[in-house]
């Protein structure tokens, strides 16, 4: 079969969105809008349109369906007449990976491969090809064995560490005070990645997939130092911010065996992504860490995680 030429771009069908309906999930859907992907379908338990990320997605005329993951008769209702598939998650955001989180992905891969679903985007983690030993990050490794398995064309976004976390109620307060606890030394470089540009670069790929089926893209749009990222929160906040070094064995004493184990993957190994040619490869589509600050209104005392 010859690739087809890159205008069909045009004619996506429906793009089913699994896992976006928690956290900040809704800013992957803002990114799949603002690229112009606008034939959505959203799975959700439950319409309940009190739940103001639901009613966003709804008043952008994004279509909204229950289904279940751990329920395949709702699931295969909700692929009909989809094209292709952005799954951001099958499981909730922890530390500790929720053994679910594999069995769903095997029941989500079943029902695509049924639906002949012509591309599948996952939202994997960078560092998944390298022995991490990091019970999530493995975790992710094995989804994407799920799928790859199941003969389904994918492209693994491999995704840094998201710049959301810092809105985290364990990190934000303190900075905004002007100290920045972090576990990682001052000049090893973090890369980061926003939620909103994982849809904007799932958008993209989604419509370039001759050029991106088949391909693993560790995904990060900036790269900083804790000491860079202190000076960065100095600036969006108009105060001084210093980094404070934490001693990563606390995690171990308050009993967070997995939080303490990808600190330390962070301290030695850490991501890989190409910084520089991946602005070159998705130009426009990825953020800055201080353009983050600035687009959240970080420096905002009354905004708070769920704000974004």
């Amino acid at each position: 079969m010859s690739h087809s030429p890159d205008y069909t771009e045009l004619k996506i069908s429906q793009v089913l969105l699994i896992g976006v309906t928690g956290g900040t999930g809704g800013n992957v859907v803002k990114g799949f809008l603002e690229q112009g992907v606008t034939n959505l379908r959203v799975i959700t338990r439950k319409i309940d349109l009190n739940r103001p990320s639901l009613a966003k997605m709804n008043d952008a005329g994004v279509e909204l369906v229950e289904a279940n993951l751990d329920d395949e008769p709702s699931l295969a209702a909700a692929f009909a007449g989809v094209s292709a598939v952005y799954c951001h998650a099958t499981a909730g955001d922890s530390a500790k990976p929720d053994p679910q989180e594999v069995e769903r992905a095997k029941r989500v891969a079943e029902v695509a491969k049924k639906a002949e679903i012509r591309h599948f985007v996952y939202n994997s983690a960078g560092g998944v090809d390298r022995n991490s030993g990091v019970s999530p990050i493995e975790q992710k490794y094995k989804v994407e064995q799920v799928l790859k398995n199941a003969g389904l064309p994918t492209t693994m976004l491999r995704a840094c560490l998201f710049m959301e976390e810092f809105w985290k109620k364990y990190t934000r307060p303190s900075i905004l005070k002007g100290v920045f606890p972090f576990s990682i030394q001052p000049n090893k470089p973090i890369h980061l990645i926003t939620t909103k540009d994982m849809g904007r670069v799932a958008a993209y790929v989604i419509k370039h997939p001759s050029k991106y089926i088949g391909q693993e893209i560790e995904l990060a749009g900036d790269v900083l130092t804790p000491k860079q990222l202190a000076q960065a929160f100095s600036q969006a906040q108009g105060i001084p911010v210093v980094h404070k070094e934490t001693p990563a064995w606390i995690f171990l004493l308050l009993f967070q065996k997995e939080l303490y184990a990808l600190i330390q993957w962070y301290r030695t190994k850490g991501y890989q992504a190409d910084v520089q040619g991946l602005r070159e490869e998705f130009p426009g589509l990825l953020t800055t860490f201080s353009e983050f600050l600035e687009e959240t209104n970080w420096a905002n005392q009354e905004l708070t995680y769920e704000s974004l």
